[in-house]
């Protein structure tokens, strides 16, 4: 490993930190029915593609798209997964903590359990990707509307949670940059989806609300998953042509177009 590639690990902690601490940010300060569309807003994905694109090329992770989207689809299923999980746990367990750390593992090792195969297997099919993310994004949204509650009140993030979640994200960045070099593009790939950003939010919510509480919070969140689909379309295809740096803002633009869309269908079907 030579120094370049330290630069670029530390900078990618300290990067992708400060932009998860800034939705966390965001996600405090808009209304409860848009927070599910900001915590699906491109965080963790759009900084693992453009350090990805600087430690190998915005060519290499062009070609490996079509491998993250099904772990996209199982990061559209994860609060689900937890949120039921924690419903059926807080039946036997007492404990809070407990509770989140069962919720946490079943949830997160179905994603591994699902994805991890994906980078080993170097899966790289376009179209059984969509198809894998819409059937898990539908699925997810089905669960996640089964139930109504009323929305809890907000929270808002102390300083040490705020840190800790950044810090968190920043470590998946690290983790994906480092795997993506040292092993495989795919790799690095599959771990650009991990629910860093998401599954924080769910645990510190949950330590402070009942698991029902939890429905509201994220029940547009497979909607605006959609955001995340498009940002990476849009690297798939603008990458190879203008390279990693204007293609990152390029692909922030159009998956902030979606949003601001996605936001007025939230609106209009309230």
């Amino acid at each position: 490993m030579n120094n370049l590639f330290y630069i670029q690990l530390i900078t990618s902690f300290i990067i992708g930190g400060g932009v998860i601490a800034l939705l966390s940010f965001l996600a405090e300060r808009v209304r409860t029915r848009f927070a599910g569309i900001v915590l699906a807003f491109p965080s963790t994905a759009a900084l693992g593609f453009f350090f990805l694109g600087w430690t190998l090329s915005a060519e290499t992770v062009a070609e490996i798209i079509p491998a993250t989207l099904i772990p996209l689809g199982l990061v559209v299923l994860f609060p689900a997964l937890y949120i039921y999980v924690a419903e059926f746990s807080a039946k036997f367990l007492k404990s809070k903590i407990l509770q989140i750390i069962v919720s946490f593992i079943v949830s997160i090792g179905i994603w591994f359990l699902f994805s991890l195969p994906i980078a080993v297997y170097e899966l790289n099919n376009l179209a059984f990707g969509l198809a894998g993310y819409t059937i898990l994004a539908l699925l997810a949204h089905w669960l996640l509307h089964r139930k109504s509650y009323e929305k809890p009140a907000s929270l808002f993030y102390s300083f040490s949670q705020k840190i800790g979640r950044a810090a968190f994200a920043g470590f998946i960045i690290v983790l994906v940059v480092f795997l993506g070099k040292t092993l495989s593009p795919f790799w690095g790939g599959v771990f650009t989806m991990f629910p860093a950003a998401l599954s924080s939010s769910l645990m510190i919510l949950h330590w402070y609300y009942d698991p029902k509480s939890l429905f509201p919070t994220v029940q547009k969140f497979a909607l605006g998953s959609i955001t995340i689909l498009v940002y990476s379309l849009t690297v798939m295809l603008v990458f190879p042509l203008v390279g990693f740096i204007l293609g990152t803002i390029v692909a922030y633009f159009a998956s902030l177009v979606t949003s601001l869309l996605l936001s007025k269908v939230s609106a209009r079907a309230k």
